[in-house]
């Protein structure tokens, strides 16, 4: 058809011409052969052309993948074809959360996408392999140099003090390549899952840190080895209020490094003991914080605002200790002496008692060792 059209149009076009027949064959013929070539060499790029499949997140595959010319198809983890988000492997606009870096350190590398997926790592599976989950948002990398004469547990220090006063909680920290794990299956090490180098030798240490930041979801990695320190910030999407979860690990870490943690994900009825469906994923966590450290014994405190009388307050905030106690006996198995109960009402507040924002951080409950 293509061939057709071709020879049509040069007959029609011609026909006013005065040119010899044989040179006009001629001529005919060469065209219609540059056409057809042409055809048949469009026909074969669309053949031969290649699309990389990269998983949503990984920008290093779709870059090299642009680089090569070839077109990018994002998956999901399972394979599953997903449309990239807007944004998706570009430098983000704006201001970034930034962890200020260890005095003396030089930037080596710095890199800023305004949605990226990152392998969060948050402990340690019992067959050494990292635990991570993945958490997706803005993504800031950088790399420095160390300055020389400073040890790794100086500088972690100094990045753990950093993230506590933005305003994040430490969610795991380890040193040495026993307590980090993630050394032994190649797929599960530090390179591969958190794009981290733990060097050659043992020294290193890393620690996590997450917290709400505005309205956003902030997850930080640092790891320091003697000559580099990896930093990589997240930044989650705008929340809802009170969508904020916890986990085993943040639970654990905040009762080694203060003695008590608040419960966060608790909901009662308005001046009521009865929990709340949506407390069920809350106190999951605390039961696997338990199962995973059987000598761990805890008391549930419970506390209140100052609206109304002290004794009502005192009252209300021991049953629902006492509600949590329950439930985390009867539905989920933790032994009931290894958990005792206990109201302090409006007695020890966190915050002013004169608005809503202080009321609410003083109605919650806490887990206390003991």
């Amino acid at each position: 058809m293509f061939v057709r059209s071709v020879l049509s149009l040069l007959v029609l076009s011609t026909l006013p011409l005065a040119v010899p027949a044989q040179d006009f064959g001629d001529s005919l013929k060469r065209t219609v052969k540059r056409a057809a070539e042409s055809e048949v060499r469009s026909a074969a790029d669309r053949e031969t052309r290649r699309v990389t499949r990269c998983v949503l997140g990984d920008e290093r595959c779709a870059r090299e993948a642009d680089a090569r010319g070839e077109d990018v198809e994002y998956v999901d983890r399972r394979g599953r074809a997903v449309a990239a988000p807007a944004g998706a492997g570009q430098p983000a606009p704006g201001a970034a959360f930034r962890v200020e870096p260890y005095a003396g350190s030089s930037v080596r590398e710095d890199e800023t996408l305004a949605f990226d997926a990152y392998d969060f790592v948050i402990g340690k599976e019992s067959n050494g392999d990292l635990r991570a989950r993945t958490v997706e948002g803005r993504v800031t990398r950088t790399l420095y140099n160390n300055p020389s004469g400073r040890s790794t547990l100086e500088i972690v220090r100094n990045y753990e003090q950093a993230l506590r006063g933005r305003g994040l909680r430490l969610v795991h920290q380890c040193a040495g390549r026993d307590a980090c794990g993630g050394t032994g299956n190649r797929e599960a090490n530090w390179n591969n899952v958190a794009g981290m180098n733990i060097g050659v030798g043992g020294d290193f240490r890393y620690v996590a840190a997450e917290g709400v930041v505005g309205s956003s979801q902030v997850s930080v990695a640092v790891m320091v080895n003697k000559q580099r320190t990896w930093v990589t910030v997240v930044e989650g999407a705008a929340m809802q209020t009170g969508q904020v979860g916890v986990s085993a690990d943040a639970l654990a870490a905040e009762l080694a490094a203060g003695g008590k943690v608040r419960l966060d994900g608790i909901y009662f009825d308005t001046g009521k003991a009865t929990l709340k469906a949506e407390s069920r994923a809350a106190l999951a966590e605390v039961a696997e914080l338990m199962r995973r450290d059987p000598s761990l014994q805890l008391e549930i405190v419970g506390h209140t605002d100052a609206v109304g009388e002290d004794g009502v307050n005192l009252r209300l905030s021991e049953a629902r200790a006492l509600a949590v106690r329950a439930a985390l006996v009867i539905d989920h198995g933790v032994a009931d002496r290894r958990l005792k109960a206990r109201g302090a009402g409006e007695t020890e507040p966190v915050a002013a008692n004169d608005s809503e924002a202080g009321r609410a951080l003083n109605r919650r409950v806490e887990l206390v060792k003991p």
